[in-house]
């Protein structure tokens, strides 16, 4: 957990710094004319790029008659990836829910790769979860239309001016509409109990998984 808590600390006061430049798909003129391609590197490295992001670079500042570095952005990108690939922040990008990043290099691979798995573990849980409460609340909204469709079907009933027949069919479709609601408010039940086992294995996975 030490060597974790290490990890994070090296890397973010770098991060906030370059997130500016490594977060943009092209590069400025004046960022072009700098020629601090080994910074450029390193932000790239830290942010989790791939090698080919110098490519999109090059194509940038070639229109303002700059040819990107090439050895000192890769010096700096050797040294950024190191920031990035953490057991903790694979960690962190598997459960924010992004897709695997196969930029480490071997000897990093491993740990990283083991902390985005534990990650996206939790994320997976907790996107089962998200889903339960959407069937939840959209079957809730059912049941309170059909609760609200009972009401005019029996308004309808009484009315004065509601033939015989057609108290007939309205008291059809009352049943029909009252079968409906059973049945929706019997999967609701099912879905809160699938909802709560779902939460409580969530929580346990963040008590088990937790890199602090």
């Amino acid at each position: 957990m030490n060597t974790r808590k290490r990890d994070i600390g090296a890397g973010l006061g770098v991060l906030i710094v370059v997130v500016a430049l490594a977060g943009c798909a092209t590069m400025s003129e004046n960022q072009c004319l700098a020629n601090d391609w080994q910074t450029v590197g390193y932000a790239d490295g830290a942010n989790g790029h791939g090698r080919s992001r110098l490519l999109k670079h090059q194509d940038a500042c070639m229109k303002h008659g700059v040819n990107p570095d090439r050895e000192a952005y890769l010096s700096g990108y050797r040294n950024g990836v190191t920031v990035f690939c953490t057991p903790r922040n694979g960690f962190m990008r598997g459960e924010s829910g992004y897709s695997y990043s196969q930029v480490c290099p071997p000897e990093l691979e491993r740990a990283f790769h083991a902390g985005y798995r534990d990650g996206r573990q939790i994320y997976l849980a907790g996107a089962e979860v998200k889903r339960l409460d959407a069937l939840i609340y959209t079957k809730s909204a059912a049941v309170e239309e059909i609760k609200e469709e009972i009401v005019l079907t029996e308004q309808h009933l009484v009315s004065d001016d509601t033939t015989s027949a057609e108290r007939a069919g309205l008291l059809d479709h009352t049943k029909e509409l009252s079968r409906k609601q059973g049945q929706l408010e019997s999967e609701i039940v099912e879905l809160k109990v699938q909802a709560a086992l779902q939460r409580h294995a969530l929580a346990e996975l963040r008590a088990t998984l937790a890199y602090l």
